[in-house]
């Protein structure tokens, strides 16, 4: 049994995906991306942070703006992989996108989506996280590379 991966916890494979449909079947097509100047953009909310840390590669805070169903979802994820890894927290990299980072239909343009790891950026833990994901509630979870994409319904 691996510490990074206790057998308790049920994950997913390297490219598997929950549910077996499609991202925009299971959380909904974009409509269209949201800039900074659009009234939606209003409609975003901004991470305090507990429990969670997020990488902020572009340095403008846009990793913690995000619709307010994927910061619930978060959240609670935070609080599995608290309870899963004491002293381990979730890692955001990527959520709203506004910058054009992803391809012409990602869900991060509308703050739906997340890029994730652990604090520790174990690899042996992604797929757990994953698993963990798709407990809190996450409407879309796939287990990519080097992180774990997770999204949600509007």
């Amino acid at each position: 049994m691996s510490s990074s991966a206790p057998a308790s916890c049920v994950g997913l494979a390297a490219g598997e995906h929950h549910p077996t449909a499609g991202e925009a079947q299971a959380s909904g097509p974009i409509e269209r991306p949201i800039t900074r100047e659009m009234v939606a953009f209003t409609g975003l909310v901004r991470s305090a942070g507990h429990g969670v840390v997020f990488k902020d590669e572009e340095g403008t805070g846009a990793d913690r703006l995000m619709a307010p169903a994927l910061h619930d979802r978060l959240q609670a994820l935070g609080a599995l992989v608290a309870e899963q890894w004491p002293g381990v927290m979730l890692r955001v990299t990527e959520a709203w996108d506004e910058n054009g980072e992803h391809s012409g239909r990602s869900l991060h343009y509308e703050g739906r989506a997340a890029d994730l790891t652990t604090s520790d950026r174990d690899a042996e833990k992604l797929g757990c996280l994953a698993g963990l994901a798709v407990q809190a509630g996450f409407s879309w979870v796939s287990r990519e590379g080097s992180h774990v994409h997770a999204s949600v319904n509007r």
